[in-house]
Parts: structure tokens; sequence; C-alpha cells
């Protein structure tokens, strides 16, 4: 139902429909509040969980309320907990669904959170996501500090030795990290970004050139 568009409703203990409101008008019922919490914008009853309205959402969300355990972005323009305080602004960027999950995140009652390039997913989506993977699902930029993955990575390739007809061959890359073109060094499947040191990169150019004859 259009919960915000409820008229009546009835008491389940003298059965009597009267309009929506926090108390039963029935004198029987002697002002038998109807929930521990009720919104007179959303017509929301609830008794087992805390919950909050935001004016700015114009929704009654999860949570202890604003300034305790939520605020409200105005530039986002959605409720994100306050560990979120320190986060990279998008314009409106919970009006989305989640790239996990496909839920509508901005009136979702799920924990959000948000991630270093400025998109958002489920917590919950987040974990199980970063089992496999390390990269947002949207822009491809790393979710988190790779240094130690990467130096692992570095001595791995310094241990390899390539076949010797690939051994001065190179490729076009495109980082998803810091955004930049450039040359690495061929091979089948890491290619080091030469700017920034990041392996989270793409090939652009499928041909392999000779780095010797390359600027």
């Amino acid at each position: 139902i259009f919960r915000k568009a409820t008229l009546e409703m009835m008491c389940m203990l003298c059965m009597k429909v009267q309009p929506v409101g926090p108390n039963c008008q029935s004198p029987s019922c002697n002002g038998l509040s109807m929930a521990k919490y009720y919104c007179s914008i959303c017509k929301f009853f609830d008794d087992e969980r805390s919950v909050y309205h935001c004016p700015f959402c114009n929704l009654c969300r999860l949570g202890e309320g604003l300034g305790t355990d939520f605020f409200h972005c105005m530039k986002c323009n959605c409720c994100l907990g306050l560990k979120l305080k320190e986060h990279k602004c998008r314009e409106k960027m919970l009006e989305m669904n989640c790239p996990i999950c496909c839920d509508f995140l901005f009136t979702s009652s799920a924990a959000v959170r948000g991630l270093p390039c400025g998109h958002f997913m489920h917590s919950a989506c987040f974990q199980a996501y970063t089992c496999s993977h390390y990269t947002c699902p949207i822009c491809s930029k790393s979710l988190g500090d790779m240094t130690v993955y990467f130096g692992m990575l570095d001595g791995l390739l310094a241990a390899e030795e390539l076949p010797e007809e690939y051994r001065n061959r190179c490729q076009d890359i495109l980082c998803n990290d810091c955004g930049r073109k450039g040359l690495s060094q061929f091979h089948w499947l890491y290619h080091k970004c030469a700017a920034c040191g990041s392996y989270n990169t793409r090939v652009i150019k499928t041909e392999a050139p000779d780095c010797s004859t390359s600027n």
C-alpha cells in the first residue's frame, strides 16, 4: 500500500475503524497506544526497532536519529552513519540500485557502505563481494590500500622469466586507479601502471610493440 495515503486504521483490541493516529480513540481502550513509534507523516508504526523520521529524505529510517547515529548529507541527499562523516560526496548518490543485489539504496532499510571512490553498496553486499573482488563494480577503482598486494605482484613478476620473444614487448594500458594511460611490459595477466604503481589496469591495445623502440 501507499503508506502515506493511509486514512484509517483498525484497533485490534476494540475492532473500531477510526482515523489513523498514535492512539485508539475508542473510550473502551482508554487511549491505548498503537505502537512505541508512530510517524504522522509516513503513517508508520513500529514496536520492535529504533526508528526516526528524516525531514530531508521525507522517510522513516532505522536508527536512533539525526545527530545520534546518523546525519543527512545535503549533497548526497541521503542519511549516512556518523562513521561516514568523512566521505566522498556524489550528488544524489543513493538514488540508485545497489550494484550487487540491485535493491534501490535510497529506500532500503539495510545498512549501506561508502566506497573510497564515492559509490555505495549494502554493507552485507560489500562483505560478500570483497571475498573475491577488490575493485568497485561501477568505476573499477581499488576498494582500499592495495600496497601489500601490489608489492607481492612486484616480487612475483621479478622472479618470473618471460619467453625470449616477449621480453622486449610492451602494451598500452589504462590505469583504473589514477586514470592515466601508459606503457607496461608485456604480460598475460599483470600490467603495472608506471605513474602510480597500481596493477589495477586494463590493456587498451592488443598489439605488443617493441619497448626498445617506443617513446
